[in-house]
């Protein structure tokens, strides 16, 4: 009995020991023994605006290879990373997950033991308003030999940092804004019934790729409804009409330009700018004054007035004398 009591507590020994190795080597390296290897990615909406549609593509590097009977990067094992995709709109303020399966090599693909190392990298893009994730990945493949039989475990980090399953590995922006332009009409003589014309201006960045039009929305009369990036729109205003330009990818730049109408003097404010935030506005306002002729001289009017005032006297003074000899 006492045997069997020993043989079960060793056999519970090694088993916990086997246990520990085991979650040791799991938590040092993020992945036991694993054939694929997931790469998260998080799409967040910065402003105004509606993504586009986004492919994002990635490269990977032979890094480094130690504890190997080779020494040469280069001998390891190629490693592809899909693409990760999504649909116009897709980009959400909290971020709109997507994900790639990497499929590792075989562990009969590696030379034998040995530590190899990746680096994975975004590859930027050209689309207007997105930001692409510079910071890479470190992809490392450990093949250990466990009791005569080869074994492989995968650990990702970003910088430092470990990565677990629900980790995104690359991060990206979509940020876009609005352009708002409106009209005011003041002055006794203001027509608030007349539209005024206004060019609106569009400048992207260079090496940057824009949507073919941008929507312009609102107003009271027929404008165009779509402008180009590096195109100029003619539309027309009048009192109390908004015409707003939407979503603009953050850098483009504007100008708008009123033009001139007789009569009338103008005050602007943010005719000119970039786009950098959920809404830039160009504020216009017309004034037009005038002297209303009442056929009176207001120069003259005080004397005017004094004279009355002696005729009114006068006709007081006689009605009172009449009834004075009528008494």
């Amino acid at each position: 009995m006492r045997k069997v009591r020993k043989l079960l507590v060793g056999v519970l020994a090694c088993v916990m020991m086997l246990c520990m190795s085991t979650a040791a080597f799991a938590e040092e390296t993020g992945y036991q023994d694993a054939a694929t290897v997931t790469i998260n990615k998080l799409y967040k909406l910065v402003g105004d605006g509606s993504s586009p549609a986004e492919a994002f593509h990635f490269t990977v590097e032979k890094t480094n290879v130690s504890d190997s009977a080779i020494t040469d990067p280069g001998e390891m094992p190629n490693i592809t990373v899909g693409d990760i995709s999504y649909a116009q709109g897709a980009a959400k303020a909290d971020g709109a997950q997507g994900s790639t399966v990497i499929t590792l090599p075989e562990v009969s693909a590696f030379p034998g033991v040995g530590v190899y190392t990746y680096t994975i990298r975004e590859t930027a893009g050209t689309t207007a308003g997105v930001t692409y994730d510079s910071a890479p990945v470190t992809l490392v493949i450990t093949v250990v030999n466990d009791n005569g039989t080869l074994k492989r475990a995968v650990g990702l980090k970003k910088g430092d940092s470990k990565l677990y399953d629900e980790d995104a590995a690359f991060t990206n922006t979509y940020s876009a804004g609005k352009l708002n332009v409106t009209k005011t009409v003041e002055g006794n003589l203001g027509d608030r019934n007349k539209y005024f014309d206004f060019q609106v201006t569009l400048t992207g960045v260079a090496g940057k790729t824009y949507g073919e039009s941008y929507v312009i929305s609102g107003g009271s009369t027929s404008n165009p409804t779509t402008v180009t990036v590096d195109g100029t729109a003619n539309i027309q205003l009048k009192h109390g009409d908004t015409v707003t330009i939407e979503n603009l990818p953050y850098d483009v730049t504007y100008t708008v330009t009123e033009t001139a109408a007789e009569g009338y003097t103008t005050e602007k404010t943010g005719d000119s700018g970039t786009i950098n935030g959920a809404s830039a506005t160009a504020a216009f306002t017309n004034t037009k004054t005038g002297t209303i002729d009442t056929g009176v001289n207001l120069d003259s009017l005080p004397y005017i007035l004094v004279f009355a005032g002696v005729i009114v006297v006068g006709a007081i003074a006689l009605i009172s004398r009449k009834r004075r000899f009528q008494d």
